[in-house]
């Protein structure tokens, strides 16, 4: 999504220069590659803390759908806005990931049920007991 975007910024004219040499969609696109780079690590951390049996896969997995939701929510908004009404159609591909997006983004829990799921776990276990690599440095 947020590569269409990109794209249709660089093609698409308004004031006779393209809409992506605006500071202010320049910022909505940096913004959510921002929030997608740091989802992706806290996916990585999940995948390798299931492949290794570790006992932080129930912590490491919620943390990565809560951030990997944030950012396909962020990427599905900033997306429609950048495409304007052309997104919203049928004849256009966006709407189909923005829907695929927000549908994906409440299963399994909304994003907020995961942030307070953490905090939780934070409050009742500490810091050390969850994170014994960070907290080991």
């Amino acid at each position: 999504m947020i590569t269409l975007a990109a794209d249709h910024a660089k093609e698409r004219n308004q004031f006779g220069r393209p809409i992506g040499s605006f500071q202010a969609v320049k910022h909505l696109l940096s913004d959510a590659r921002v929030k997608l780079e740091f989802s992706r690590p806290v996916a990585y951390r999940a995948a390798w803390a299931l492949a290794n049996a570790q006992p932080t896969v129930s912590h490491d997995a919620s943390m990565a759908k809560a951030l990997a939701s944030e950012a396909a929510e962020l990427a599905a908004r900033v997306s429609l806005q950048v495409h304007g009404a052309i997104g919203y159609t049928l004849e256009h591909i966006l709407h189909r990931y923005t829907m695929r997006a927000l549908a994906w983004r409440d299963d399994f829990g909304h994003e907020s049920h995961w942030a307070v799921e953490l905090g939780k776990r934070v409050a009742a276990r500490g810091a050390d007991e969850l994170w014994p690599l960070v907290a080991s440095r």
